[in-house]
């Protein structure tokens, strides 16, 4: 395991890895890095990076990109298994779409307002052993899974997929407004707190075989469920905006006359 903290540098020093060529975690912390791998010397780097199976990026506010679009990067952590994002706030883009994650197992984003959407649905697919997603505080998201314009209908399996929170995400309108078909057959733990926006979870066609509750309380195991999981987020919606309007009309404005 490596840790790198208050580093300076723009971009991440790769030559630095050639000492730890056994190296499986990696934690990057409080650094002013633009970019965590940059295109110049990635093939070189490239079986050092292979072995990472953790990633953690912690408080790097001058980040923007992982990498940028280079398909010669796009295998570099391709055993990748934990990727965790907190505090990265001008992050524009996690990572290019044309990346596969075909190891990962939990991915976890906290904190990183100004990024919009999480996944392309390219790289979604290619999470075939995807177990746990958490988004919190990400105020600029709209969507976890960008929508294409004129692509043709879609099918995304998250086979291995049972937890997901979605919280404190206030611009986020749904889990992807596409076409997309999204199939969930392994969901059972759904988490949508602090979602004022989220009206329906997506457009297209929807399977969550094992899901029975859609759960607003951490540490609660009660749910709401109203048949299927798009009906019963359109009922919540519905049911927090009826609670937010009688909590107005019990704390009326006061007008004070001169």
């Amino acid at each position: 395991m490596l840790e790198v903290v208050n580093d300076k540098s723009e971009i991440f020093p790769l030559g630095f890895l050639e000492i730890f060529r056994n190296l499986e975690k990696l934690e990057v912390r409080s650094s002013s890095y633009k970019e965590i791998f940059s295109n110049g010397d990635i093939v070189k780097y490239a079986p050092m990076l292979e072995c990472i199976k953790s990633l953690k990026l912690w408080k790097l506010p001058d980040l923007k990109y992982m990498w940028r679009q280079e398909s010669e990067m796009d295998s570099i952590l391709q055993n990748l298994e934990i990727l965790e994002v907190w505090w990265c706030d001008d992050l524009i883009n996690l990572v290019p779409s044309s990346v596969s994650f075909q190891n990962l197992t939990i991915l976890e984003l906290w904190y990183c307002r100004g990024l919009k959407t999480l996944l392309a649905p390219s790289t979604a697919k290619s999470l075939v052993r995807l177990e746990k997603i958490n988004v919190e505080g990400c105020e600029m998201m709209t969507e976890i899974i960008a929508s294409e314009v004129d692509v043709a209908e879609n099918e995304i399996i998250f086979r291995k997929l049972e937890f997901l929170s979605l919280e404190n995400l206030e611009s986020l309108t749904s889990f992807c407004s596409g076409n997309s078909t999204f199939k969930f057959p392994s969901l059972e733990d759904l988490f949508v707190i602090d979602c004022p926006k989220m009206k329906i979870f997506s457009t297209g066609v929807l399977q969550t075989p094992s899901l029975n509750k859609v759960r607003q309380k951490r540490g609660v195991d009660e749910g709401f469920w109203q048949g299927d999981l798009n009906a019963t987020i359109k009922w919540l919606s519905k049911e927090k905006n009826v609670q937010s309007f009688e909590e107005d009309c019990d704390h009326p404005v006061m007008h004070h006359l001169g």
